[in-house]
């Protein structure tokens, strides 16, 4: 009887967990293994090439459709200021500051992710961004990276849009 019992239970529990998370918003979806790795090799990558090269490298990581751009993925550099020096999935982007940019939830996104770096060096963020192609903005979930070069320091990212 208590192991009929036991097993009704965890039948039930699982009918629960299975009906919560199926219910999930498409953001509350982790990120999918593989992409959340290629994402952090490709800012790792990002970073070294940055540390090598300093600003020369931006040229290269600017190109469209080149090894640092996949879909709406691509490489994203900005400075201290705020100022965007890399991206080549959004090149409108290039030379603009966001240093005060609120997503549609108010959050500071460029101040929040300059925080992120400079406590932890690295780590995963979410917020509301235009994805490119569109003019929506959108879940998508960014891993960020501390890059330098001769005292400066950028800011190194990519993000992924699970929609």
């Amino acid at each position: 009887m208590l192991a009929k019992s036991r097993l009704l239970c965890l039948l039930a529990l699982t009918a629960l967990l299975s009906c919560l998370f199926f219910s999930l918003p498409a953001a509350a979806v982790p990120i999918v293994e593989d992409q959340r790795l290629e994402i952090i090799t490709m800012v790792k990558s990002a970073v070294k090439l940055i540390e090598a090269k300093g600003e020369a490298a931006f040229t290269e990581l600017n190109v469209q459709n080149g090894p640092w751009h996949k879909g709406a993925t691509a490489i994203f550099v900005s400075d201290e200021q705020g100022v965007e020096l890399v991206n080549a999935a959004q090149p409108k982007m290039v030379g603009k500051n966001l240093w005060d940019y609120k997503d549609a939830n108010g959050k500071l996104v460029v101040q929040e992710q300059w925080k992120l770096v400079k406590a932890k060096g690295e780590g995963w963020m979410d917020c509301q961004w235009v994805k490119p192609g569109t003019d929506k903005a959108v879940f998508c979930r960014s891993f960020l990276k501390m890059a330098t070069h001769k005292g400066k320091r950028y800011l190194v990212g990519a993000a992924y849009y699970p929609e």
